[in-house]
């Protein structure tokens, strides 16, 4: 792509150049294509959204979360409707280069693991569960391009998106996604606990189903005691002649 469009003039072909530098890890160069391209035709959507990936691709997250924030007022249904999330991302890069343990008791979202049945309460605004998981789902895809492990911002958001596996779904994939943000660097302090809470309910779980197993069991073998006695029911060949006498 980057051969392709070298020596590209057309407008549209220059900001897809830019996108082929950040994927070879130009992103410096691809910031100066972008600002370029803003100066010459201001007021795109993509130019303001790629630097605001470029910007962060450099490590400078204020200008990346100024522009991502007026990507978001040019369209407000861009990604799906996921660039909030993007937008949080960078404000929680924000906090750890003031506070660089930040992510040891903070998340990006800052969801609560107990508590994900209801609507969360994201900014000022209240999403469902499954709302927040596409938003995850859909900014992991594009940011696991990028980025490699450790990230604490992509392990912060695997602890989040596994708190609404759990939550909403499984318990088993809430665990692997769990190992996955630990993978990426998330304090073991704060997954393994939660890794011992899914394992509790897990077995609780089983526990519960193989009780109801023999419950029911017992259950239909008295059921069929009860038909049996009664005629009702014959266990084998010998007893139909019993039967038929009793009838």
């Amino acid at each position: 792509m980057e051969a392709d469009l070298r020596n590209a003039t057309n407008f549209n072909d220059r900001s897809d150049y830019s996108i082929a530098l950040m994927y070879l890890g130009r992103s410096q160069e691809a910031v100066d294509l972008l600002q370029k391209l803003e100066k010459e035709d201001p007021g795109h959507y993509f130019i303001a959204a790629n630097l605001g990936t470029a910007y962060e691709l450099t490590g400078n997250n204020e200008e990346a979360a100024h522009w991502i924030a007026e990507g978001i007022h040019r369209n407000p249904k861009s990604h799906e409707g996921t660039e909030w999330l993007h937008l949080k991302i960078l404000e929680a890069k924000l906090a750890t280069q003031k506070n660089p343990d930040y992510f040891k008791s903070h998340s990006v979202l800052n969801l609560d693991p107990q508590n994900i049945n209801e609507d969360s309460l994201i900014g000022n605004e209240k999403l469902h569960p499954e709302e927040v998981a596409m938003a995850i789902q859909h900014q992991l895809t594009e940011r696991l391009q990028f980025v490699k492990p450790p990230d604490a911002a992509v392990a912060s958001l695997l602890f989040d998106y596994a708190a609404i596996e759990a939550g909403t779904r499984t318990l088993e994939s809430a665990k692997r996604i769990l190992q996955m943000s630990e993978d990426f660097g998330y304090p073991p302090e704060k997954v393994e606990p939660l890794k011992k809470l899914y394992d509790r309910r897990i077995a609780w779980r089983k526990t519960k189903q193989d009780g109801f197993y023999c419950f029911t069991g017992v259950v239909g073998v008295g059921l069929l005691y009860v038909l049996y006695r009664k005629k009702i029911f014959v266990l084998s060949s010998r007893d139909l002649p019993r039967r038929a006498q009793s009838t």
